[in-house]
């Protein structure tokens, strides 16, 4: 009896075990970007410069991965950081 009991438990110790999924580890990290025009496009520039450090870095669709935390600047020089996090 007390056999039946412990394989019961252990079982189902087993299916809860194996019931949980894994929990995902993240990666995080921020990028700077500076961008700087003679016509005006300075945020796009700094913005591009970012873009291309997340995606030098790993990280495969930064539109969805990333947010933009921060900027600076106005049409002739601009600053961004972005804030990027990813499933490992």
């Amino acid at each position: 009896m007390l056999r039946r009991v412990t394989a019961g438990l252990a079982a189902a110790g087993f299916l809860l075990a194996g019931a949980t999924p894994a929990a995902a580890e993240s990666y995080t990290n921020q990028f700077r970007g500076d961008g700087s025009s003679d016509f005006g496009l300075a945020w796009m520039h700094a913005r591009w410069q970012a873009e291309d450090k997340a995606i030098a870095d790993g990280f495969t669709d930064p539109d969805n991965q990333c947010e933009e935390i921060f900027s600076f600047g106005d049409y002739y020089t601009a600053m961004v950081i972005w804030d990027c996090t990813r499933e490992v």
